[in-house]
């Protein structure tokens, strides 16, 4: 499947300070006019990141820091990027951090993996749902390794059993099954929503967790931006460049139904409180 990259009027990436974020957001400020990148640091602290991306081409580039353990910093980041876009061309939620080598709960009282790399993707999501403009596409960077990992809403959090393989992999597969959900739920809207895996990358959190392998996060970014371009339905999730089922356990419509209660439950007060 081959797909010719646009250009893009304003996008917003989170997670765009190392690895594959970051690579894509160098690709991006060539083909966009406004690039809003989120990361969790302060701006000070990031600096040579920010500079490294604005060398790569014309694009207006904004900086919001937004540390995702902190649901509350979720809304005010997407207040910010309202005030800045008030209309968004391409969402990509790259946001993402491994298991910890033990488990972690954040104040908001979530399992720490399963809150940055599910939770506040779909709220940040959720809450510039309005900003989206026609033709607009969010993309959701997954992963494989949602195939190791089941659903057991007992214990969503990992509060028995819990591994970093396990946690990562959870939240992975709560993100690939949220992707298909929303897709519906937007499904009366003239946007578009892709879920991928981009494939194993030598990047900072790939090196937590498993150590120096997998190719250059430039690999990732290719087939992240490949999905913001392809001409592929809504709801699809793409490995290799290619549309496959996703596992049978983001699938399963009593998980969905189950994952779309949670989601509701969890997220319905931030996304209240983020419209005040």
């Amino acid at each position: 499947m081959r797909t010719v990259m646009p250009r893009f009027g304003t996008v917003v990436l989170t997670g765009a300070t190392s690895g594959i974020g970051e690579a894509t957001a160098q690709r991006l400020a060539a083909i966009s006019g406004t690039l809003i990148v989120l990361g969790p640091e302060p701006e000070e602290a990031v600096g040579e990141v920010l500079a490294r991306i604005r060398g790569h081409g014309p694009a207006d580039v904004h900086y919001i820091s937004a540390d995702f353990t902190y649901l509350s910093e979720v809304v005010d980041a997407a207040r910010s990027i309202k005030t800045l876009a008030p209309a968004i061309d391409l969402l990509i939620n790259d946001a993402g951090v491994p298991g910890a080598l033990q488990r972690i709960l954040t104040q908001d009282g979530f399992e720490r993996t399963l809150q940055v790399n599910a939770l506040a993707p779909a709220l940040l999501t959720r809450l510039l749902v309005p900003s989206l403009a026609k033709n607009a596409r969010i993309v959701n960077v997954g992963s494989s390794a949602h195939r190791v990992e089941q659903f057991d809403f007992d214990d969503i959090d990992l509060g028995h059993g819990y591994s970093p393989v396990a946690a990562y992999a959870r939240a992975k597969l709560a993100m690939v099954t949220w992707s298909a959900l929303l897709a519906e739920e937007l499904g009366s809207m003239p946007v578009s929503v892709v879920a991928l895996c981009p494939g194993l990358n030598d990047t900072p959190l790939s090196a937590a967790m498993m150590g120096r392998i997998g190719g250059p996060p430039t690999q990732g970014a290719a087939r992240v931006l490949f999905a913001a371009a392809a001409d592929v339905p809504s709801g699809s999730y793409l490995e290799g460049d290619q549309v496959i089922p996703p596992s049978a356990d983001a699938t399963d419509p009593a998980n969905q139904e189950q994952l779309a209660a949670l989601y509701w439950d969890r997220l319905l007060p931030f996304a209240a409180l983020g419209r005040v």
